[in-house]
């Protein structure tokens, strides 16, 4: 389980993380929902899989939240439970990147968190470790994260889903635009330049141009084919 140390810098914390990491996952998340489309996903940890009615992923159990009283726990910490050590392996490698890294999210066993903090964990997460997706699944009385390993989930090289991905990141969550936009484009292998108002980013022939404010926010996107 190595970590994809590209974008990582000394002092990143969980925000800086998934300022820089997010957007990759959340375009994977929008290519697994089209997979599977309405299908609930079923949890078999005897197996190692999530099922998505006739679709079947090799899993990674990452951690559970406790919706009722709003609790993240990993997956490493589970001597109560006893989960299979070969699905916990992805678990216990963020407990040492979070511990050399010093992101306290990562490695401490129990701590305060929403279903919106925990997607931001685990998003960061999959991303991090190159993983196909992620998904959340209803276990109990318990909200089950796990990432997942898949050839089905493709990596797009469109510069539409480019744009409509990076557009949807920065609006519904609280990241660095400047660092999202720069962060997802060298992910995806493609160039970037960034001037005072605007940034260009080189998908194949096509460029997607992106005007910033003075802040150094996303203002428009554009996509010229060539």
């Amino acid at each position: 389980m190595e970590v994809n140390s590209l974008l990582i810098e000394e002092n990143d914390d969980l925000q800086d993380l998934f300022s820089k990491y997010g957007a990759l996952a959340l375009e994977k998340q929008e290519t697994l929902g089209a997979l599977v489309g309405d299908a609930e996903p079923e949890l078999d940890i005897e197996k190692g899989v999530v099922k998505f009615n006739d679709k079947e992923f090799s899993i990674q159990l990452i951690g559970f939240l406790d919706p009722d009283e709003d609790t993240w726990s990993w997956a490493w910490d589970n001597e109560d439970i006893g989960f299979p050590e070969n699905l916990i392996e992805e678990a216990k490698a963020v407990k040492e990147f979070g511990q050399k890294q010093n992101v306290p999210q990562f490695y401490e066993n129990v701590f305060k968190a929403s279903l919106t903090e925990a997607h931001i964990l685990n998003m960061t997460i999959s991303s991090l470790f190159s993983n196909d997706a992620y998904c959340a699944v209803n276990y109990g009385s318990f909200i089950f994260f796990v990432t997942i390993e898949s050839d089905e989930v493709p990596i797009s090289d469109d510069p539409d889903v480019f744009a409509v991905v990076i557009n949807d990141f920065h609006r519904r969550f609280e990241v660095n635009h400047r660092k999202a936009l720069r962060s997802y484009a060298e992910l995806k292998g493609y160039e970037y330049k960034e001037r005072d108002d605007f940034s260009i980013i080189k998908v194949g022939d096509d460029r997607i141009v992106v005007g910033l404010t003075e802040r150094k926010n996303i203002q428009n996107i554009k996509v010229l084919r060539a």
